[in-house]
């Protein structure tokens, strides 16, 4: 079974260490096996400056490197351009050695442009002609070449056994810096899966392999090693100190892509410091190195120091912006677990800083989409690798059985016919009774050793099964069916803190309370049923505090007939807590949700409602069951659903769409505005859209009201100038086009001005009020009366039939306004001047107002109290 890979290439860390094998399993032992003892340590160390036999003061390079591996550290596409002519020649030659070092240094420089494939094809070529050559520590580092890039492209098993075996053909051909290579890969492979205490175990082996001169670069990366292990640790000055002795060692070098790893690990150290300063100088120099090296990786993570920085400084803009740039590198290079952790601070950015942001849903929904894939095929490979691990233990048992049983038979049915032919031989030759006595005595001597040579394989393949439970970092068990513990394997001092014969017999103060009954129950039911089942449940762990546990417990038969449990648990404690603060996260987004001022809802391919908001429930009322299950057809009702029906179509076709409208809903008139965001996953399948809907009603009365008030005078209610100059003009085409006659009166209040001057103008007021008031009672329903000055107004009467119909509303006027006028608690009489223009149909606006305007000079001019015509047109 091949390991599992996400669209990023993401392998589960569970899954990588069980799926390992047994060879994986064996590899902390191999390594404490192939690490030199301290003679060796001692009869390496140099001597003391100016001794004899003192090793010079420069950098001691072990390894066989072409120029051009060195070269690719500072100018890695030019290599990559020279090496394939350099290539051809040397295949073309026959040479390959020549082959073997050109392949690693391919890879190296695959290696500093973050070119995983690239580098694994690499060292898959270089072991390939090393082989060839018969140079076996040529593909030793191709086996590690080929390891590095398929666990930096998160291909954790098959790189966990391009290390084991590097390793074992270590053991044949020993190479401290080689060895210290291997090393420094399984300590960044434990840093990966959260052993933060193996990583630091394994870099310090790694450095004591090395000599002073020796391999510089890899006391460097092994120092990086530890000091990032160190601050995950919590020890974070012993962590400075680290980084400080690598960046030292890396002086003595030229290696840009080591000089970044430094900078990043300098600002993981400062963050848990609280040090912002040197947290975004080192961003901006990693930022400087990824454009020298062209590695996206790399300014991804240089982003993501830079915007971890801002957060940290309270910079919600700039950690924003920093964060979606990191983001967007990291899923161009489909690296989902970085592009995960990335948006986990992202969406915890907008919540604190710019919870309204329009980002926050898509990336929100990015979050959980890819957090809801890498669990599950965690979890699924997990119970398949756990599996595959039992089936393939017990197929081993099997085998060795077999192959015994196998053994015995053989060697007794080859000493029954031996003694037959002997018995036969005895029956026709009794002159050689003797020697055929002697004869059958020589052969059962030798099937006896035969025997005792199998029994003893047999042993020595338990002891290989013994050795893989031993160094297995899961808890495994054997449970007899009296509860007895036939095995504890010695993880349960690094899981729970005791030792194995504190469990040796059941153990339930262990338990958390709250788990016993169910943990005891699935025991018996195994036992009892048989099959496979998994729980979790909370251990004590021996310095007081609970931790929890993932256990697969499977019945099987026991070497002496009888029915026994084998159970295999794993501390998922961080995963759990993980598992916590995510339910957390997602109770804030659904409160924040909940609170935003507008309905927010989930649409699936079928139409129907898979999330919805507080608001849409509010919105639509009680209804039973709730919304999500519903379709969109059974909330909204049929009139509503036809309307909306063609934009639902548009969204499941994949386009964004917004659109407004207005309908009655629970007994209210809304006027809304609604935007559709396709959901697509990753793969480019669509699932349904996201729906926001928000309430504009009171902006849209609100838009009503200034409409309103912007065509309105404000004292008389009548239209306004501009709402009359724009009716005019309208008027005015009508009669162009249809030939009709049209008139306009203009007017205005005969002394006015003494009225406002001597009762003030709240006198006035009343007035113009009042003059309003008589003048629209005067007009027909579809004639505009405006105020179009002071005391000036304006009537606009379309389809006037004969200047009779003009003359006459302005004598019927001239009547109304003869009753006097109340003002002030005091009967006055108020007069107006009437001046009419009349058109045939074809005056333009500025030439019927300038007639009604010189018609009301005349009439001014005449006495006032009276009308004045002028046509035109």
């Amino acid at each position: 079974m091949g390991p599992y890979r996400d669209p990023a290439g993401k392998r589960s860390a569970w899954s990588a260490i069980l799926a390992g094998g047994c060879l994986a399993l064996g590899l902390a032992s191999g390594l404490a096996q192939a690490s030199p003892g301290p003679q060796a340590a001692s009869a390496r160390a140099p001597a003391p400056p100016g001794a004899p036999g003192a090793p010079p003061s420069v950098p001691v390079d072990t390894l066989d490197r072409h120029p051009l591996e060195l070269r690719a550290l500072v100018e890695p596409e030019a290599v990559l351009g020279e090496l394939g002519p350099a290539l051809i020649s040397a295949r073309l030659a026959s040479d390959p050695r020549e082959v073997a070092r050109l392949e690693l240094a391919r890879a190296n420089a695959c290696r500093v442009v973050a070119d995983w494939d690239c580098q694994r094809e690499a060292g898959i070529e270089a072991r390939r002609a090393a082989t060839e050559a018969g140079l076996p520590h040529l593909a030793v580092r191709g086996l590690i070449a080929e390891s590095r890039a398929r666990i930096a492209m998160q291909d954790y098993t098959r790189g966990e056994r391009l290390l084991a075996e590097a390793e074992l053909a270590l053991k044949q051909d020993p190479q401290p810096e080689l060895l210290a290579d291997v090393l420094l890969a399984y300590s960044s492979l434990s840093y990966t899966i959260g052993k933060h205490a193996v990583a630091a175990d394994y870099a310090r082996r790694g450095l004591q392999l090395l000599g002073e001169n020796e391999g510089l670069a890899m006391r460097a990366r092994l120092l990086r090693n530890l000091a990032r292990a160190q601050a995950q640790l919590g020890e974070v000055e012993p962590a400075r100190e680290s980084l400080v002795a690598a960046t030292r060692v890396s002086q003595r070098l030229e290696d840009p892509k080591l000089e970044a790893e430094l900078y990043l690990e300098g600002a993981r150290v400062a963050r848990i410091g609280g040090d912002t300063a040197t947290q975004q100088r080192n961003g901006t120099r990693v930022l400087a190195m990824a454009e020298k090296l062209r590695n996206s990786q790399l300014r991804g993570l240089g982003h993501e120091v830079l915007g971890l920085a801002a957060a940290d400084a309270g910079d919600g803009a700039a950690a924003t912006r920093e964060l979606l740039a990191a983001q967007r590198s990291f899923r161009l290079l489909e690296l989902q677990s970085d592009e995960l952790r990335v948006l986990r601070e992202l969406v915890r950015v907008l919540l604190r800083h710019d919870p309204g942001s329009p980002e926050l849903a898509p990336l929100f929904q990015r979050f959980l989409t890819l957090d809801n894939a890498i669990a599950q095929s965690e979890r699924a490979q997990a119970a398949d690798d756990f599996d595959a691990r039992l089936k393939y233990a017990e197929r081993e048992n099997e085998i060795l059985r077999l192959e015994g049983e196998s053994a015995l038979a053989r060697e007794r049915s080859e000493a029954l016919a031996q003694t037959n032919r002997l018995g036969n031989l005895l029956m026709a030759l009794g002159m050689v009774a003797l020697t055929a006595l002697a004869a059958l005595f020589w052969v059962q001597r030798r099937g006896h050793r035969r025997l005792a040579e199998t029994m003893a394989r047999l042993r020595e393949r338990e002891l290989e099964y013994r050795t893989l439970a031993d160094n297995a970092s899961d808890l495994v068990l054997r449970i007899g069916a009296d509860g007895e513990r036939l095995y504890v394997s010695p993880s349960v001092r690094n899981i729970l803190g005791i030792e194995p014969g504190e469990l040796a017999s059941p153990r339930p103060d262990l338990l958390h309370p709250d788990d016993r009954e169910a943990v005891g129950q699935l025991l018996g039911r195994v036992m009892r049923d048989g099959g496979t089942e998994t729980l979790r449940y909370r251990a004590r762990h021996a310095s007081g505090h609970y931790i929890w546990l993932e256990a697969v417990v499977r019945r099987v038969r026991g070497a002496d007939g009888g029915q026994e449990l084998v159970y295999a648990g794993r501390d998922i404690s961080i995963k759990v807590r993980a598992e916590q603060a995510l339910e957390a996260t997602r109770a804030r987004l659904r409160a924040v949700t909940d609170n935003i001022p507008a309905m927010i809802a989930h649409i699936d391919l079928q139409e129907r409602y898979t999330f919805a908001n507080a608001v849409g429930e509010r919105l639509f009322g009680h209804v039973e069951g709730g919304l999500v299950g519903k379709t969109v057809r059974e909330i909204r009702g049929e009139a509503i659903y036809s309307e909306i029906r063609p934009h639902i179509e548009r969204a499941l076709a994949g386009e964004r769409v917004t659109y407004s409208g207005e309908h009655d809903v629970g007994g209210r008139h809304y006027h809304y505005q609604t935007t559709y965001v396709p959901d697509v996953r990753p793969d480019g399948v669509q699932q349904g859209f996201f729906s926001f809907t928000y309430d504009i009603t009171q902006l849209k009365q609100a838009e009503q009201e200034l409409e309103t008030l912007a065509r309105k005078d404000s004292l008389t209610g009548l239209a306004n100038r501009r709402y009359f100059d724009e009716r005019l003009g309208a008027a005015l085409a009508r009669s162009v086009r249809q030939q009709a006659p049209l008139a306009l009166l203009t007017m205005d209040i005969d002394h006015f001005k003494g009225i406002n001057d001597g009762l003030g103008h709240a006198a006035g007021d009343e007035v113009l009020q009042e003059f309003g008031r008589r003048l629209a009672a005067c007009v027909r329903a579809g004639d505009l009366v405006a105020r179009v000055g002071g005391d000036e107004f304006a009537v606009l009467v379309e389809g006037v039939g004969s200047l009779d119909s003009a003359t006459g509303f302005a004598d019927k006027l001239l009547e109304r306004m003869r009753t006097p006028v109340t003002v002030g608690g005091a009967a006055r009489q108020v007069g107006t001047s009437i001046g009419i223009a009349y058109s045939h149909g074809r005056a333009d606006a500025k030439a019927l107002m300038l007639a009604a305007d010189q018609a009301l000079y005349d009439a001014k001019a005449t006495g006032r109290g009276n009308w004045k015509l002028r046509e035109i047109g």
